[in-house]
């Protein structure tokens, strides 16, 4: 969102404790403090477990072990769509406007709303259908177009493109966002796909073992992360430990093995412990353009394409490494496994933070898939 002035809080958690299960088998979610903002979505980021939808369903006032006065929504409905949507019997404009039923709202009322919901979300040819025949894609659009009657000030989406397919991501995402921004709702989203996430995220919140890790604007928690479980979370697959070497001007150069030193402009002291994390659009192998300081030469491991971009695994010094490259053009075309290549970095998109312990290689695998370019 990029209004000048801050936008108006739709809802805000204080001191929010949810637990479930018995001893042993117990799971406790604590929340210090979080706002939803209108017209802004904040993405719930976080492994399997670590308290996303719990999240959701305490927000929207659906978890009896959370005190009543931790969640204050003075702005309007607060409306949850569930991961796994589901239609009862009848048609898609009844299903749309039963949402309505029991809220004084009168039936001609109901029926403009439903239509027009169903209008936004691009189903409203389907009115007529019966809502039990829809696809999984339609379905997710009637849930959409179900919470956008109630007029809702807060929106919750868990999973939202759940089973959807590239093309029905896309669409459903861009039928979302222009929702979003016409009637000003605030949204919180959990989803595990991270380059979805990013492209609709105005904001970030990372939950790890039932505890919100960190949460801001969304550049500051994909270049800032606060720890490399959160910078994992967020893409910055380019992990490493070290001991700051030696500074030039701004520039401070980390020594992460025998060789290999980073450069970042991080305040550090020298012969401080720290983790570097860079994530893989901003790792670049060097072709003489300027694109940063040279920090040494990586074999190539393997190169794997979704059409979009071919993610590059290397090695260097007992590193492991991922880059980026435009698909089917350039690098992309002519590497191969085994070339060497050079590698630079920009300090600037160089992320360190001191070590609270000794100094330990941290590793990762190079994923599958790239993460997007923010």
């Amino acid at each position: 969102m990029s209004a000048v002035e801050p936008a108006r809080v739709a809802l805000e958690a204080r001191s929010l404790v949810s637990r479930r299960g018995r001893s042993g088998e117990s799971f406790e979610l604590q929340v210090d403090s979080l706002r939803l903002h209108a017209g802004e979505v904040l993405v719930v980021l976080g492994p399997n477990g670590a308290g996303k939808s719990t999240l959701l369903r305490a927000l929207a006032g659906l978890d009896d072990s959370v005190d009543r006065r931790a969640v204050h929504s003075g702005a309007g409905p607060v409306t949850l769509v569930f991961q796994r949507p589901a239609a009862f019997a009848g048609s898609v404009v009844h299903n749309a406007a039963a949402s309505l039923l029991g809220r004084g709202v009168s039936a001609q009322e109901r029926a403009v709303r439903a239509r027009r919901a169903l209008d936004r979300f691009g189903i409203a040819h389907l009115s007529d259908h019966d809502a039990r025949t829809l696809s999984g894609g339609e379905l997710r659009r009637l849930a959409l177009a179900r919470a956008f009657v109630l007029e809702p000030a807060v929106l919750l989406l868990d999973e939202p493109f759940d089973d959807l397919d590239a093309e029905g991501q896309r669409s459903l995402s861009l039928d979302l966002d222009r929702a979003i921004e016409e009637t000003g709702v605030a949204v919180a989203m959990v989803t595990h796909d991270l380059r979805r996430a990013l492209l609709m995220a105005d904001r970030i919140a990372v939950l790890t073992r039932g505890r919100l890790a960190q949460e801001g604007p969304r550049d500051d928690v994909l270049m800032h992360p606060g720890s490399p479980e959160i910078a994992r979370t967020v893409g910055m697959s380019n992990l490493a430990e070290g001991r700051v070497r030696r500074q030039e001007g701004r520039t401070r150069w980390v020594e992460i093995g025998e060789g290999l030193e980073v450069p970042t402009e991080v305040a550090l002291e020298v012969g401080q412990s720290v983790w570097i994390g860079i994530r893989p659009e901003h790792l670049k192998i060097d072709v003489g353009r300027g694109e940063g300081l040279a920090i040494g030469e990586a074999r190539v491991e393997s190169l794997l394409s979704d059409g979009l971009a071919t993610v590059v695994a290397l090695r260097a010094k007992g590193h492991s490494f991922t880059t980026h490259l435009l698909a089917g053009r350039g690098l992309a075309r002519r590497l191969e496994r085994g070339d060497v290549v050079p590698l630079a970095v920009a300090p600037r998109q160089v992320h360190a933070r001191p070590l609270a312990v000794a100094p330990r290689q941290a590793h990762t695998r190079p994923a599958k898939t790239g993460s997007v370019n923010p």
